[in-house]
């Protein structure tokens, strides 16, 4: 018995041997780019998400994919205790669900649904394609579960923290996409007042929950919105008859996607994607210690006139960092002139400075006036710029709003080529660009991030709307497109031609050009899980492993 062991561990020894000897690093590493995807939705409350999610879906079985829809609601839920969720009417519906997902962020940390998503994404491919295994001959391993075959594509439906998203994009890398799924106030309205769902007034407090509860571990939808990696517009509601048009606007972007990731068609930007690219790589030019914020302005049909960002003006014209326009300035040694915030003593905001003092003169006068004990002064003080209009004024800083830069510019090179023509600028913009931008006589404004300070709208209702049907006046359009965070990834389109013709790969072939390494996902996915165990959690997978050991005894749930 010991010399047959001996010689069955001798010819094991003697395979592994030849194995390691015929193993091809490069076609491992090649072999291990799986196709997988993984598709975040984020969007406010009424946009059309769980269509989208359908429509990702239909769009995915051209190319051969299999999808999973992962419902984030659902995990709330099953975590939730008895009687959390109250079902008396739709608004406590959602409500609770907002409520106890709040609750669970707070316990376990704001991105928990995003690790029970990440626990069912990898319970899903053991399901579908077997427990993976980190060992070297991928390559000859048999055709059906090779790596490549793992066309699927989980759909999460929907993220509504930071935290969430910035994990999913830890363990998945590139082969993650977050979809902004937007539609007008108007149009979210007429989505969320179905007949006998929800009151005006109900609809009201949900969309202000949904956009951006003022803690950490709440919803803020405002916060994570703006950093998908794709945004769709759908200008339609879903209430008939218009679904029809919705749902249309929805096949042809999500098409137009698709094709880009797999490039089985020859897509190239749109003005509006392009105009938004400038606008961001501009912004990168701000040294402001608050934001950076980038600005276009084009013409009608697109043309590039001009880019802004915000910064601080300096003598000669222009902004700091860049060489002045008046050429008897441009011999001034740049570092000894440099007077923005973050070189000066202290690297104080301006803006932010002149707000204390503004708080701290209403307390002292209220002091004074025998209003308020003078021991509670410094408290007072705190809270009139924690919770009042007070911290979101904005008049005093220094810097030159990218809007703004990029008119003056405008209207230098192109004079009134201007007029009618559009701007493009990464954050909404604010009530004080607002006016500027009216009178340049621009026609639309396309944003990507919210701006909770811009009274923009209310000032100037005569001038501007957020609505898509805008008659006089002038729009102001949550972006749609391809973000400019993957603008050169996707639109690099290498070559396509094969012995001079045109050479596309077909939609059943085609891989993913975002392909990641299948090697540390497994491995990141099993820690998830143990984490989720620990603590206690739920997802469906485990609950029907519950069900089975219930049924079983001698069956062993795994982590």
């Amino acid at each position: 018995m010991a010399a047959a062991n001996l010689q069955s561990a001798e010819a094991d020894a003697a395979t592994r041997t030849n194995i390691e000897r015929d193993i091809d690093s490069t076609g491992e590493a090649t072999a291990s780019l799986t196709p997988e995807l993984v598709i975040a939705l984020c969007g406010p409350i009424g946009s059309p998400l769980h269509t989208a999610a359908e429509q990702i879906a239909h769009a995915l079985s051209d190319f051969g994919y299999r999808t999973e829809k992962v419902r984030l609601s659902e995990f709330i839920r099953l975590n939730a205790e008895d009687g959390a969720i109250d079902l008396t009417s739709e608004f406590t519906r959602i409500e609770s669900l907002i409520r106890v997902g709040d609750e669970l962020r707070r316990t376990h940390k704001n991105d928990i649904l995003a690790k029970l998503a990440i626990a069912k994404i990898g319970a899903d491919r053991q399901k579908a394609f077997g427990e993976f295994k980190d060992t070297a001959n991928d390559a000859s391993a048999p055709e059906e579960t090779q790596i490549r075959r793992h066309r699927i594509c989980h759909v999460i439906d929907s993220i509504k923290n930071s935290s969430e998203l910035d994990l999913l994009r830890l363990v998945y890398g590139d082969a993650l996409f977050a979809i902004g799924v937007f539609s007008p106030l108007e149009v979210r309205q007429r989505n969320l007042e179905r007949p006998g769902a929800l009151l005006p007034d109900e609809i009201e407090q949900l969309i202000d929950m949904d956009s951006g509860e003022e803690f950490s571990h709440g919803q803020s939808v405002r916060d994570t919105f703006p950093r998908c990696d794709f945004f769709l517009r759908v200008d339609h509601s879903e209430v008939a008859p218009s679904e029809s048009k919705a749902v249309a606007q929805l096949v042809e972007k999500l098409r137009r996607f698709f094709n880009l990731i797999f490039r089985t068609s020859i897509e190239t930007p749109s003005p509006e994607e392009t105009a938004m690219y400038s606008a961001a790589s501009a912004a990168r030019n701000s040294a402001c210690i608050s934001r950076q914020v980038g600005a276009a302005v084009t013409t009608t049909s697109g043309e590039l006139l001009a880019v802004g960002w915000n910064d601080v003006p300096r003598s000669g014209g222009g902004l700091y960092g860049k060489p002045p326009l008046d050429t008897k300035f441009r011999g001034l040694p740049i570092a000894s002139a440099e007077e923005r915030c973050f070189a000066q003593t202290g690297a104080a905001c301006h803006n932010d400075r002149e707000k204390k003092a503004i708080a701290a003169k209403i307390v002292e006068s209220l002091v004074a006036a025998g209003m308020l004990p003078e021991e509670h002064q410094q408290k007072a003080t705190q809270t009139i710029l924690d919770d009042s209009r007070v911290k979101d004024l904005i008049e005093f800083s220094r810097a030159v709003h990218a809007e703004m830069h990029a008119i003056l510019g405008a209207s230098r090179v192109a004079g009134d080529r201007i007029i009618g023509g559009k701007l493009y600028v990464t954050t909404y913009p604010c009530h004080s660009c607002a006016r500027h931008v009216v009178a340049a006589g621009i026609s639309e404004v396309h944003y990507i991030e919210p701006y909770r300070k811009s009274l923009a709208t209310r000032l100037h209702t005569d001038a501007l709307t957020e609505s898509s049907e805008a008659g006089e006046k002038v729009r102001l359009l949550q972006f749609d497109g391809i973000a400019p965070r993957r603008f050169i990834e996707l639109f690099e389109g290498g070559s396509r031609k094969k012995d001079g013709v045109l050479n596309l790969t077909k939609r059943l072939e085609a891989a993913p050009s975002t392909r990641v390494s299948l090697r540390a996902i497994p491995r990141l996915e099993e820690v998830v899980v143990a984490e989720i165990t620990s603590k206690q959690l739920r997802f469906p997978e485990l609950i029907q492993q519950e069900n089975v050991h219930a049924q079983n005894p001698n069956s062993q749930p795994s982590a």
